[in-house]
């Protein structure tokens, strides 16, 4: 009776803590769009357009202090060192056909972890929004602009404020795709829709960090599902 009574406390206690995993990872869900929303914004895009693929993505592969290792920011591939960002950029510029251009800040910011959530906490609640070092030439030229982030605090880098704010989207169409610890975009797509109302914003792919080993296979899917390739 005792063992019964154990055995049913436990299947209770796990049956509980997987129901509160789920609604913790998604509690998020209802800032995202519709499979409706996405596919009306996704038709919207005309078959001539021009894409740019941009992102933000930290840490950078180039920075001195970073270790050439896999680790939850970033991951090797062929032997080359990517911030995952960066990597599912450049595997989307690729399969896109589009121009690639990397966000940079003026600013360094720390590659220990919890140093990095120490000033980048300071940077988000201040809306403290870093120089970039350079522009995307030709901006007018293209009608499709990916934006690439990482999640800082539940929010967009503020270095990716510091992009948006720099251009006129207006008949643009924006789509976000970011690389998350498991809140996707958060409320980033309804941010970016408010401070673009002229704008067509698609929520486009998440990748999960730890299956960064299948973000090609992911992006694939998702592109075709979306018919933006064969």
């Amino acid at each position: 009776m005792k063992k019964k009574i154990v055995l049913g406390v436990l299947l209770a206690v796990i049956i509980l803590a997987a129901i509160g995993t789920y609604m913790y990872r998604h509690r998020f869900d209802k800032y995202e769009q519709s499979q409706e929303e996405q596919a009306a914004g996704i038709k919207a895009i005309g078959k001539d357009s021009r894409f740019l693929v941009t992102y933000f993505s930290w840490p950078s592969p180039d920075y001195p202090d970073l270790d050439a290792t896999s680790g939850a920011s970033n991951i090797v591939k062929d032997g080359k060192l990517y911030g995952n960002t960066e990597f599912v950029a450049n595997i989307l510029s690729k399969k896109l056909n589009a121009d690639l251009f990397r966000i940079e800040t003026m600013r360094s910011y720390p590659t220990d972890p919890q140093s990095l959530l120490d000033e980048t906490k300071v940077e988000n609640t201040s809306h403290m929004k870093p120089e970039l070092k350079s522009r995307v030439e030709n901006f007018s030229d293209y009608d499709v602009i990916f934006v690439g982030y990482p999640l800082w605090w539940y929010d967009m880098p503020m270095a990716i404020y510091s992009f948006l704010e720099g251009y006129d989207f207006s008949g643009k169409t924006i789509v976000l795709f970011t690389t998350h610890g498991g809140n996707r975009f958060c409320r980033t797509v309804p941010t970016v829709r408010k401070l673009f109302p002229k704008a067509n914003v698609v929520q486009g792919p998440a990748i999960y960090d730890r299956e960064m080993d299948k973000a090609e296979q992911s992006l694939d899917e998702w592109l075709k599902d979306n018919e933006f390739i064969n």
